[in-house]
Order: structure tokens, then C-alpha cells, then sequence
């Protein structure tokens, strides 16, 4: 059986082996893929004829697409675009990692893939730094699960309340007060135990330069999200007159609303003034920065859980809402937006917001929504129906930072539009999806891995594989075989009674030991590391 995840659309096992030598794979490119060498670490001749790989220039091919035929005597593959080349080659490097190599030669069965192309141009993942600082190695180890499992998408989430992790050389405070804090809280939403230990940590522009070439190599684009207007309290933190009120005050160390209510606090607030004009300067300084260290077509501002009660309050943001003509501070919102894109836009980015920038009825249709809330957004298909876009990241199937037992592995293996109701003539509006890893509770990389890897195969193959192609039990069985690939690269995973049985888990002594709750999003993974022992 070939275990391929994503699994091609057009795939033929054919008789015989193809025997490849790994201390001397001798390959020839097209003058089209030139570099593809550097990644694959393999040498490149001038000529094909005695080369054993053979990667072709293919016009018929779509964007993306690839062919791939195993023979024995040698392996050719077809595509248009380097995309194509690359994915081809990722085909290939699943069924070395997957086989059984002796004396550095490994045995390929021979097998024929024809025209295998995506589902969605969008297949992506999200990475959240701001809440807990990984790092170059992660982040480029995150990258290299993704190429392997043709994901082209890399979200990286890099401000939040909770910390400022890319450099802006005009507003050095940002990193030297707004990458830093005091501790974190622990476990979920409610919990009101804190870990005092402090937190910080930010990229320089080199290190971004680094990661975005990182990134290129691997046909992956990369998309930054700075947020604005909301979840600015590490900004606000640096600079006090972001605010509406111009309060001192520190970067949060806790997550969410629950605890500064349960705790009594009072005057905090993560809102940027959408009354005062040096704080749109401020914002158009920042995405001058931003834009020129991503050469991509994509600018993600957040723009969801925004707060109004601020701008309520405010007497310029009052004024504002009165001269633009608006009718309260959700237009004032929208407002705001519109003017971002209309900054973007000459700067040749497309701009994205999670949806409830959708809210306002006046956002501009060239905005890309992403689609992540629970409850139906019947905004979203009223901005598809006007001819909008959108990404679909829908909380229950794509929130990879919840527990197994809330966005389990079948339920985003099974993840269709019309899981969400999107209207069938609204489907060409839809981008793709994407997966969000959401760091709250996350703090070291085998946790995040051990929350990746199983539903990241899962997502791998619902954004690249045709639904008619799809099949779950086959899919898991497919799954038990990368674990091979998963062992060779370092990749961190869980046990499968926490992953794909995670109900099982509910009923163990072991769980109700350790208190198990669907609230705590370290359980699954703190009873993993437990039973390994």
C-alpha cells in the first residue's frame, strides 16, 4: 500500500522496484528549478542522460500540480512551476523516510501519479509567538513539517497583549518594554494561578530576513499578523498614548478577561484610539516596516474582539465617529479597517481580518475574511455573496491549541464548507483553509507538536485532497506509517488514545488522578508525558 499523506488524486502502483542510491543520487532539473538542489541536498547534472531523477518543465501542468512516475531504471516527474517540482519531491521523500534503507540504498516501489493537484490554493497554518516565544529553530522546524505535507501558508501570529516579538526600528519600545513580561498564567481561561517566571523574547529584522528565505525554499508564504485595533495592550504598554486614556500600565501576563474581572482589576484595557491621528501614523509606520521584510501578497491585522467601551468613553474617538459621518463605534471600526486597506493596497497586499471585522457593514470586499468563530457568522456568506473572500478556520475543526476531545482529528479530517453552512454558489469565494495554533497554553515545542501532528496530517490532506477522494479509516491507517517519517525528523506526537480516542481518556483512573477537564488545556498532554514513564 503507499501511504502517501496528502493522498494523490491519480495514483497507480505499478510491478517492480526502483533501487536508489542516497550517497549518490544523481539528478537533472529544467532550467525552471533551478535551486531546487540546495533544499534536497541532492547534485544536479547538465545533461539527463545519466541522471536517475529527472524533474521537467511541463506546461500542461496546473499551478501547484505535479506528475510523478516511479520506474526501474528511473524517476521521472513533470510540473509547471517550481511548486509543483517541490511537492513532487516531498511525494518522494515520504516514501524514503517511509522505507527500509540498507547500506544507503533504499527500494522504491514503482508507481505511476498523474496531474496531482490541490483542492485550495490556501492550505495553511498558524503559529501564535506572541503569547509564548519559540524561536528560529521551531519556527523553521514548523516550516519543514509543512512543506513535508504541502501546506503553503505560514500565519505567524506576532503581536498580541501579551508581547511584541518583531522588531520596529522607529518605535524601539515596542521590543524593549513590549517583548517582555512578568509571568503567565497557567492552565485555562479560569484558573487564577500564575507561573512568575518571565517571559520575553523578539525578532530582530535579520532573524525575520532568515525565516522568510527559510520559508521561500519551501514554496511556503509567509503571512504576519500585527493586530490592530484590539489585543494592543503590549503596544499600549509601550507607548501609553495608543490609548484612549493614557494610563501606565505593564504587558498583560494572563490570557483572556476572566481573570483581570475575577481579580478586581480595573483601568486595563488593549484598544488602540481610533480618534487620534498619531495613532493611525503609528499603525502606517509599523506595516512600512512589516511590508518590506515579507515579500508576499498577504497582510493579516487582526481586527477581531475589539472592545468599544473605550471608544464609548472617548471624547476624540466621538469626534471622529461625527466628522466621518458614522453611526456608532462598530462603523468606526469599519472605518478604521477600510483605511488599513486602502494602505495596503498601495503597497500591493491583500488584507486579511478575522471575520468579525465583517460586523461593520461598510468593509471594503477586497478584504479577505477569516472565518474562525464557533457560532454561525451569516456576515460571511453576505461579504461572499457580494463577491468577498474568505479562509476557512472554523474554531471546532481548526483551533489545534483545544484539546483532542473538543477539535478531534475526524472532525477536521471531515471539514467541508458545507460544514458551515457556506452556500454552494459561495464556494468559489473560499481561499482555503487553515489551522491556528493558538499558544496560551502552549509553552514548549513537544507540546506543540504533540497538538499538530496528528490533526496537522488530518488538515494536510482536507486542504489538499478532493472530497471524493477522502476516507478516514483509510487515513488512519496511512497515519501509523509517517510515524516513521515523524521519528526521523524530530517530530514530537502523542499517544493515540490521546489523539485519535481522546474519549477513551475521559474514563482512566489515570484522568480522574490527575484531574482531567475539558477547561485544562495541558491535561492531554500532562497525561501523555505521564504514561511514557
Amino acid at each position: 500500500m503507499i501511504n502517501l499523506i496528502p493522498m494523490p488524486e491519480n495514483l497507480k502502483e505499478k510491478k517492480g522496484f526502483f533501487t536508489l542510491d542516497l550517497e549518490n543520487v544523481k539528478a537533472f532539473a529544467s532550467k525552471e528549478f533551478a535551486g531546487l538542489e540546495k533544499i534536497l541536498g541532492i547534485k544536479t547534472l547538465n545533461s539527463e542522460d545519466e541522471a536517475v531523477i529527472k524533474i521537467k518543465f511541463c506546461a500542461e501542468e496546473k499551478a501547484e500540480a505535479y506528475s510523478l512516475e516511479i520506474e526501474e531504471e528511473e524517476i521521472e516527474i513533470e510540473a509547471s512551476d517550481r511548486s509543483g517540482a517541490f511537492y513532487a519531491l516531498q511525494s518522494l521523500r515520504q516514501l524514503i523516510l517511509m522505507s527500509e534503507i540498507k547500506e544507503d540504498k533504499v527500494r522504491l516501489s514503482c508507481l505511476e501519479i498523474k496531474h496531482d493537484s490541490p483542492a485550495y490554493g490556501w492550505r495553511g497554518l498558524q503559529l501564535d509567538e506572541s503569547r509564548h516565544f519559540f524561536g528560529k529553530e521551531t519556527v523553521k522546524k514548523l516550516l519543514d513539517f509543512m512543506a513535508l505535507y504541502k501546506l503553503n501558508r505560514f500565519h505567524w501570529h506576532l503581536t498580541d497583549d501579551q508581547g511584541w516579538r518583531i522588531e520596529i526600528e522607529k518605535y524601539p519600545l515596542l521590543t524593549e518594554i513590549g517583548s517582555k513580561r512578568t509571568g503567565s498564567q497557567l492552565h485555562h481561561w479560569n484558573c487564577m494561578e500564575m507561573d512568575m517566571t518571565a517571559h520575553e523574547g523578539f525578532y530582530s529584522k535579520e532573524d525575520i530576513r532568515e525565516i522568510v528565505e527559510y520559508a521561500k525554499e519551501r514554496c511556503i508564504e509567509i503571512v504576519p499578523e500585527i493586530d490592530f485595533p484590539a489585543h494592543s495592550a503590549a503596544a499600549i504598554a509601550s507607548y501609553n498614548s495608543l490609548a484612549c486614556r493614557e494610563i501606565p500600565c505593564e504587558v498583560f501576563n494572563f490570557f483572556g478577561g476572566i481573570f483581570p474581572h475575577k481579580q478586581g482589576m480595573k483601568n486595563w484595557n488593549r484598544t488602540l484610539c481610533l480618534g487620534k491621528d498619531e495613532v493611525l501614523q503609528f499603525v502606517f509606520d509599523v506595516i512600512d516596516e512589516v511590508v518590506e521584510l515579507f515579500p508576499f501578497g498577504y497582510f493579516h491585522v487582526g481586527g477581531d474582539e475589539a472592545p468599544t467601551y473605550e471608544w464609548k468613553g472617548c471624547p476624540k474617538c466621538q469626534e471622529r465617529i461625527k466628522k466621518e459621518g458614522l453611526r456608532n463605534e462598530v462603523e468606526l471600526q469599519g472605518w478604521f479597517t477600510n483605511r488599513l486597506n486602502e494602505y495596503l493596497r498601495k503597497k500591493g497586499k491583500t488584507m486579511i481580518g478575522w471575520n468579525e471585522v465583517l460586523a461593520a457593514k461598510n468593509i471594503d470586499t477586497d478584504v479577505v475574511a477569516q472565518y474562525w468563530t464557533p457560532q454561525k457568522d451569516n456576515n460571511v456568506n453576505a461579504h461572499l455573496d457580494k463577491g468577498g473572500r474568505v479562509i476557512l478556520s472554523n474554531h471546532k475543526y481548526f483551533y489545534f491549541d483545544m484539546l483532542y476531545t473538543y477539535c478531534t482529528v475526524k472532525g477536521t479530517y471531515n471539514y467541508s464548507p458545507k460544514t458551515v453552512r457556506i452556500a454552494e454558489k459561495n464556494k468559489k469565494g473560499v481561499l482555503g483553509v487553515e489551522a491556528e495554533l493558538w499558544s496560551e497554553w502552549i509553552d514548549e515545542e513537544n507540546e506543540l507538536f504533540f497538538k499538530l501532528w496528528h490533526r496537522g496530517l488530518a488538515l494536510s490532506e482536507t486542504a489538499w485532497c478532493k472530497p471524493s477522494q477522502k476516507n478516514y479509516g483509510e487515513f488512519r491507517k496511512r497515519l501509523q506509517q509517517h510515524k516513521k517519517i515523524a521519528d526521523a525528523s524530530g517530530f514530537y506526537y502523542g499517544d493515540d488514545t490521546f489523539t485519535l480516542k481522546p474519549n477513551g481518556i475521559k474514563k482512566t483512573v489515570l484522568a480522574k488522578k490527575n484531574g482531567f477537564s475539558i477547561k485544562d488545556f495541558d491535561s492531554e498532554y500532562r497525561l501523555n508525558e505521564i504514561m511514557k514513564k
